[in-house]
Order: structure tokens, then C-alpha cells, then sequence
């Protein structure tokens, strides 16, 4: 049965990070911020990540054709594919790997079901909702929650908060509202 939910999960992880890739491809930006060709090849090949899925976030910085990775995720295997990914993007000339493993436990692992049951199983992000192009990534280590990604709205990001606290109340919100402008726009090419 366990098996079967992690399945269930990696999938509805992957088909979210597809929508977002897809989106991201159609107008070049995310939350406000246009990103340039190099940046959005990055992004894509570690939205494509085998393995990446909503309990995992990683994030990159460029300074020339360097590029800095940080972030969590639950497994090693992840780490080290992110790392070779972007190795083999055109123009980059090193990689630079700051991701943190997360640590081994039962009670992170049951933590992370309890807040992504209160976040995904209720509207707008039930699985195939248009609001799951821009999934939310579920952190947690030591017993402590933290939300990522981006929402529509300040209300949106109320709302996800208050739902991953039915599930603890160790939480903290590093959600971002995505800029006025490209609202309509992302929802238009995530539909």
C-alpha cells in the first residue's frame, strides 16, 4: 500500500512539474522574473529530474557559467542528478553543489504525508486541477514544515498555510505570489 501512495505521488509530482515546465517554456517567466534562455535550460533539466517531486526543492544561482545548487531533498539520488544535469547544459562550465540531504526518519516521512494529504487532496490542486502547474513543495526536516513554490494569490498562500497547519504547527511559508501581470498568463498556458 505504501508503495502504491508513493507512486501515486511521484506521479502527480511529475505531471505538475511537466505543466510547469511547459508553461515556463511558452512565456519565459516565472513570478515576474523573465529568465534567460540559459537560466530556463537549467530550469527545465531540473524540473525533468527523475525522482524530483514535491518533497524536494532545489534552487540555482548563475554567476557566469558557474552554478550554484541549493536546496533540500529526501534523497541522495537526487542530489548527485541535479549536479549532472546541469553539468551537461550548454555554456556551463562548472557546478557548484550545495544541496542539503534531508535526513532519514518515520516521523518527517509520516509529517510530509499529513501536510501534502491537507494540501493536495482538497480543491484547487486535487490531482488534474489547473492550479497544480505551479506545485507546492512540502520541506521537512526535523519535525519542521516548509512550504515552497509559487500561488496566484496572497489568499492562496493564507490558505495553503493554514491547511499544512491542520497537519502541524511547525510550519513556515516561503511560498511567493506570482506578479499581477503573469497570473492570467501562466494560467492561460498551464490550461
Amino acid at each position: 500500500m505504501k508503495n502504491n501512495l508513493t507512486k501515486r505521488i511521484a506521479r502527480l509530482g511529475f505531471a505538475a512539474l511537466l505543466a510547469a515546465i511547459s508553461a515556463l517554456a511558452q512565456e519565459h517567466q516565472w513570478a515576474g522574473r523573465a529568465l534567460s534562455d540559459f537560466e530556463l535550460s537549467i530550469h527545465e533539466k531540473l524540473g525533468a529530474l527523475p525522482s524530483y517531486g514535491v518533497f524536494d526543492t532545489i534552487n540555482f544561482e548563475v554567476t557566469g557559467k558557474t552554478v550554484a545548487l541549493t536546496g533540500q531533498v529526501v534523497g541522495e539520488r537526487v542530489k548527485q542528478r541535479a549536479e549532472r544535469a546541469v553539468g551537461k547544459v550548454s555554456g556551463v562550465e562548472s557546478v557548484v553543489n550545495h544541496i542539503e540531504v534531508l535526513p532519514a526518519s518515520r516521523r518527517d516521512d509520516a509529517l510530509r504525508m499529513n501536510v501534502y494529504r491537507a494540501i493536495y487532496e482538497k480543491e484547487p490542486l486535487k490531482e488534474g486541477a489547473v492550479h497544480a502547474a505551479r506545485p507546492i513543495h512540502i520541506i521537512v526536516k526535523d519535525g519542521w514544515v516548509t512550504l515552497e513554490g509559487v500561488v496566484d494569490s496572497d489568499a492562496d498562500r493564507g490558505m495553503f498555510h493554514l491547511r499544512a497547519l491542520q497537519a502541524t504547527s511547525h510550519v513556515s511559508d516561503n511560498l511567493r505570489v506570482v506578479a499581477p501581470d503573469t497570473s492570467a498568463t501562466l494560467n492561460r498556458a498551464g490550461q
